[in-house]
């Protein structure tokens, strides 16, 4: 009896910290089919808002789409032509929110609808915009709304269509708490997808070269940390085109970071873009790399030191 009564709480522990691992395999996998179907919708219908952008930043108009009304003589004949916010009103009303919101934006402003998503990292935005899309996806998978964040989003660049791709980063709280300390248990999944926008040649960087030099222009690292302390923020600053994107990656010696505030940052008006991130605490010390790229080609390796935090006392 007394060998049972010491085993038997150790082994319905085990059991219940079993029954938990399924539980968490079970709804991440649920997590990923709901964040790919999500990205895959969204990437579908992404067509129509890539050509009122396209129509609306370049002027370019089409024979049945124009900026403004009236007819278009062509080799054969006189056709009836409507406006960009026209057609994009008559398509819109064909498809749920937000799509409908971001063609109409596309048409109107001449700018990516999307744009205000790039440097967005609060869920209190991310999540009013994107779980419309993913809430017949996490239904389906009998997961809970109210349950799912949306900690960051992979925006296109639809001017160009050097970065064709979409993705969504999602976390989920599970109704399962750490024994004792009661703390909340996050797992997150990500998805990303190629739009489906036909060849934008993104391949050939030859495209994003500068209009005046005829070069690509890289990023120019203008602070990087000299050195970053394990457990501490770090602060990378660099110089693009005003107005411009880039995306930073930072590799450590378990690999790519995943840490929040990396990734996609837009410059201000004189070309300045900032990533401020924490090292990891259990960040192994020594040197290790970072990679800036820009959209139009442009990119920067570069390196900074990880030390201990005992170190910088």
């Amino acid at each position: 009896m007394l060998e049972a009564s010491l085993v038997l709480p150790l082994f319905i522990m085990f059991v219940f910290f079993f029954i938990y691992m399924v539980q968490m395999t079970l709804l991440s996998t649920r997590m990923h089919a709901a964040a790919s179907n999500a990205v895959k919708q969204v990437s579908a219908h992404i067509y129509p808002i890539f050509l009122a952008v396209q129509a609306a930043d370049k002027k370019q108009d089409d024979p049945f789409i124009q900026a403004d009304d009236g007819e278009r003589q062509t080799e054969n004949g006189t056709f009836p032509s409507i406006s960009i916010k026209d057609w994009a009103d008559a398509y819109a009303s064909k498809l749920p929110s937000p799509f409908s919101d971001w063609i109409m934006a596309a048409a109107e402003k001449g700018q990516e609808p999307i744009d205000q998503l790039k440097t967005e990292t609060a869920e209190a935005v991310l999540d009013p915009v994107m779980k419309p899309i993913l809430e017949p996806f996490l239904d389906e998978a009998g997961l809970e709304l109210e349950r799912v964040h949306v900690t960051r989003v992979i925006v296109p660049d639809l001017k160009t269509g050097k970065t064709p791709y979409f993705g969504i980063e999602i976390s989920y709280e599970l109704p399962i708490r750490v024994p004792f300390t009661y703390k909340k248990v996050v797992i997150q999944s990500k998805s990303v997808e190629r739009l489906w926008i036909g060849d934008t040649d993104e391949l050939n960087a030859s495209d994003g070269a500068d209009e005046d030099s005829g070069q690509i222009v890289n990023p120019v690292v203008l602070e990087k940390p000299n050195p970053a302390y394990a457990g501490r923020r770090a602060v990378i600053k660099a110089k693009i085109s005003p107005g411009g994107s880039a995306v930073l990656t930072v590799y450590y010696k378990s690999g790519k970071s995943i840490a929040k505030y990396l990734g996609t940052a837009t410059a201000d008006e004189n070309g300045i873009i900032e990533w401020e991130w924490l090292v990891g605490g259990n960040t192994t010390p020594g040197n290790w790399q970072f990679v800036i790229e820009t959209p139009e080609g442009g990119k920067t390796v570069s390196t900074f030191t990880v030390e201990s935090p005992n170190s910088g006392d």
